[in-house]
């Protein structure tokens, strides 16, 4: 139960033209339809002005997120927008292709009204434009947050309702190499740089890898979140596998436990090979090092395991593997 609206917009008849909206739009389509696997991920619609010169208009985007709010209850919702996105009076709107000087769009406070009363599982909010940190800002605070840059915006969101946009209210969005500087690492963190150790991305993970691509010159990601489960976007290879994980118990007999290795464990015959799974010790230590890889296990001066073996040394878990141990021996692996 997962649907998402994908909005991008180059071609605009009144303002001007963008050169990377659809092709971020396009591309998020791609990603985001499956996970790395293949398996199906979210249900997804695309809207781009590619289908015609006023393809995205303000009543057909009003329209289609009527649509997509309704109905939702157990649902998770996800919309993107990559367009213009403009300042007024009464706070940021999303530009569709007809806008008028006293029309530009949908209102970023009309959004977050729908995002905020739906009955959805979860909504996942998504722009890419100009100003688009003021989605979610406190209504009747925007124009004032925007006239004093130093004053800090409040924000209402209410629970499991989530908001990753490319910059703050008051700043401008770019565009690189054909896409929204923001989107494009948005869709290198979805392919696997924003991966956790099981293959996870959700948008903590990718506002940390998009936040650190930007430095103090540049546009500043906005994250604004109120969540307890936070929403898994895709799933990408993993660190390691998950039955390593659950194995940690029956190599650690506690979190804190050193493992001591010994000559046995790089044993005789190496490399191994094709059918000669090697002695339980050679296992073990094949194992290890699989863990040894995923920043899980380390010895005492982070030496390589090899020499640890030959000298009768020890291994032991590092925080995060400690972190693993304990989900291991809670069962919720």
């Amino acid at each position: 139960m997962k649907r998402a609206i994908l909005v991008g917009i180059d071609d605009y008849p009144t303002a001007g033209s963008l050169k990377g909206c659809v092709a971020d739009a396009t591309a998020l389509n791609e990603m985001l339809s499956r996970h790395a696997n293949g398996d199906p991920n979210w249900r997804t619609e695309l809207l781009t002005s590619e289908a015609g010169p006023t393809a995205v208009t303000r009543n057909g985007l009003r329209r289609s997120l009527t649509h997509f709010f309704a109905n939702s209850r157990d649902t998770e919702l996800l919309f993107f927008f990559a367009g213009h996105g403009a300042q007024t009076s009464w706070g940021a709107d999303l530009v569709t292709q007809d806008a008028t000087e006293h029309s530009l769009g949908v209102s970023m406070n009309d959004l977050i009204t729908l995002a905020n009363d739906s009955p959805a599982r979860s909504v996942t909010l998504l722009l890419d434009c100009c100003f688009s940190g003021d989605l979610g800002n406190t209504p009747g605070q925007q124009s004032a947050a925007v006239a004093e840059n130093f004053r800090l915006s409040k924000s209402l969101l209410r629970e499991n309702v989530t908001i990753l946009a490319a910059s703050r209210a008051t700043e401008v969005s770019q565009e690189i190499a054909g896409h929204g500087a923001f989107t494009r690492i948005l869709l290198d963190g979805l392919d696997g740089g924003a991966t956790d150790h099981l293959g996870n991305v959700t948008v903590l993970s990718l506002y940390g890898y998009v936040s650190a691509a930007f430095d103090a010159w540049q546009q500043r990601p906005v994250l604004k979140a109120n969540l307890t489960e936070p929403v898994v976007l895709r799933v990408g290879p993993p660190w390691i596998d998950r039955d390593l994980l659950r194995q940690l118990p029956e190599h650690f007999s506690t979190a804190a436990s050193r493992l001591t290795l010994s000559p046995a464990h790089e044993g005789e015959g190496r490399p191994l090979q094709p059918g000669n799974p090697g002695t339980p010790e050679q296992q073990q230590f094949d194992y290890l090092g699989r863990l040894r890889n995923a920043n899980l296990v380390t010895t005492d001066d982070r030496r390589d395991h090899y020499w640890v073996a030959m000298e009768s040394g020890c291994v032991y878990l590092t925080p995060l593997g400690r972190y693993f141990w304990s989900l291991a021996k809670q069962g919720v692996l």
